[in-house]
């Protein structure tokens, strides 16, 4: 007999991956096709590719010269002893005063809440500009009411500055934290023979570390950052990032600006890294199952007299601070002539284009960063992509990225080149537009959230492609995200400069960038009137944004 070799056995194909199901769909949906492959478009040629420049335009003599000099490295400790110093003191003072804002008792609470929003909706240099008037050579205070004759520029008055300008940040985030402590643990702490100070240090402080932690995160990623107001009171005490600024506008020398962009770069990269793992890995419950509906331990009357003395104070400062603003705007010449005038208000009529250009691009960059981050949103979180994680990153890098950084990345890429944009005042809007979409984009994964899939499913099963989808269904329910988005976009364009003051021409100028020039130069008046008026639009805006959704939609909420 013949032997039979044995039939070898039949190996199935391996399944398809991930990825390679995720193209197929693709390729059968030619509209999320050409959607996503415009969301990519974007994502690299107006985020990656100008980041990747930076890193790449420096050279070997650069980095030596980085390297090798001891001013630079002065700049380099300047920047982290001002750092470390105004975050934590930033963080201590919101902490303080979120925690004054979260007891029940504490009298005038509504205006202490304005008081805190104002400085996030204000130009971020006007608190430098502001503590000139007020405290410098010729200030108010100084030498008009006190007779002396004191120097604010320098580390002193920038860490009174970043201090005042950035612990609002501090109260947003740890409002909400101290808000959802559950009263009933301080009443254990109570019946345990604690008193107040017993339960403040062995219960609220230490359920509020971590969001003592992620807030100090983001002030000093805010602080480090910050071109404005080290560019006003700095003076000769300079820091990265108005470094960087000089070796642009003096010597035009983009390599050693890169490189100390790349400098800025690692600490606010870290900065912001830990703030979001600290955020995704911590979590801030303290009680599970039926909320307390107890109300907290009553603050003792000297602590209760201190923290609202505490507001009182700051609040009195911020106030303090718009007023001086308003009153160098109606004074001929502050600390010489104290003659009441409006002939500051008639230059800034002479110069209505650059608040007109301001407004404009504000509501072009607002609404074209809430379309593209709802879009992106949906597309990246509910459609089938490959790569999502990786634009998904890419959509939230400018919100790591200092503005001073990006500035400087735009004008090496888009100098010259197939894209020469500079100048125009195209850039200048998608420019805001790129800044704020980190945000607007994790506002609308927020809003992804809290819809379930199954609405999106049942209406491709009956056979929407997913734009439809997007724009009959998902737009709809996400118009809470979309309006914030805008609203946040607006009020954070108008009042941008450090990225911007590198793109903007005599066409396209800005309202924040002519203040920061004529204040340079010490026309203060000329500064304070268009401060003034940049100021009176970006709150009349808020008013009317407030008016026209009902009050339903709250940009920060405290």
């Amino acid at each position: 007999m013949t032997a039979v070799a044995p039939r070898p056995p039949r190996v199935r194909p391996a399944p398809p991956g991930r990825a390679s199901r995720a193209a197929r769909r693709l390729v059968r949906e030619p509209v999320t096709l050409a959607v996503t492959l415009f969301i990519a478009a974007v994502l690299i040629v107006f985020v990656l590719w100008p980041t990747v420049n930076v890193f790449l335009r420096p050279d070997a003599e650069h980095w030596s010269r980085f390297l090798g000099s001891a001013r630079m490295w002065d700049v380099a400790r300047n920047t982290a002893v001002m750092t470390l110093l105004s975050t934590v003191s930033a963080t201590a003072l919101g902490f303080l005063f979120a925690y004054a804002l979260s007891r029940p008792d504490i009298p005038g609470k509504p205006f202490f809440r304005i008081m805190s929003v104002l400085p996030l909706v204000s130009p971020p240099f006007v608190i430098g500009l502001s503590l000139i008037l007020l405290f410098g050579r010729r200030g108010l205070v100084t030498y008009e009411l006190l007779g002396l004759n004191l120097d604010v520029y320098g580390l002193p008055g920038l860490w009174a500055v970043q201090t005042m300008a950035y612990y609002p940040v501090a109260v947003l985030v740890l409002t909400g934290v101290l808000r959802r402590q559950s009263p009933a643990l301080e009443w254990a702490g109570r019946d345990l023979g604690h008193g107040w100070w017993g339960i403040f240090r062995t219960v609220t402080l230490p359920l509020a570390v971590p969001g003592l932690a992620s807030a100090g995160l983001l002030v000093g990623m805010y602080v480090l950052a910050d071109f404005g107001n080290p560019l006003l009171v700095a003076g000769s005490y300079r820091v990265l990032a108005v470094e960087a600024y000089h070796q642009v506008v003096g010597t035009f020398d983009l390599g050693m600006a890169a490189v100390l962009c790349v400098a800025l770069l690692v600490p606010t990269g870290l900065f912001f890294w830990l703030q979001r793992a600290w955020l995704e890995r911590r979590s801030y419950v303290t009680v599970t199952g039926k909320e307390s509906t107890l109300d907290p331990v009553p603050t003792p009357a000297p602590v209760r007299g201190t923290l609202f003395g505490l507001l009182c104070v700051v609040s009195g400062f911020m106030l303090l601070t718009y007023a001086s603003v308003f009153a160098g705007a109606l004074t001929k010449t502050w600390g010489v002539n104290w003659t009441l005038t409006l002939q500051h208000f008639e230059y800034t009529l002479l110069r209505a284009g650059d608040l007109t250009n301001s407004t404009l691009y504000a509501v072009v960059a607002g609404f074209a960063c809430a379309v593209f981050a709802v879009l992106a949103a949906f597309f990246i979180q509910r459609r089938p992509l490959v790569g999502r994680g990786a634009m998904d990153m890419l959509a939230v890098l400018p919100g790591a990225l200092p503005g001073t950084m990006i500035g400087i990345a735009w004008l090496i890429t888009f100098h010259t080149g197939p894209l020469a944009i500079t100048g125009t005042a195209l850039i200048v809007v998608l420019m805001m537009t790129v800044r704020t979409l980190p945000v607007g984009y994790r506002s609308g994964v927020s809003a992804l959230q809290q819809i379930g899939p199954s609405l999106d499913e049942s209406a491709q099963d009956l056979g929407s492609g997913s734009l439809r989808t997007f724009r009959t269904v998902m737009l709809p329910l996400m118009r809470t995200a979309f309006t914030a988005a805008f609203i946040y976009a607006f009020v954070k364009s108008i009042n941008t400069l450090s990225a911007v003051i590198f793109l903007v021409s005599p066409g396209s100028q800005l309202a924040s960038v002519s203040i920061m020039g004529l204040a340079e130069h010490g026309y203060w008046g000329e500064a304070t009137a268009l401060a003034a008026g940049l100021m009176l639009v970006t709150f009349a805006a808020l008013a009317l944004f407030r008016l026209l959704t009902g009050g339903r939609v709250k940009l920060f909420e405290l």
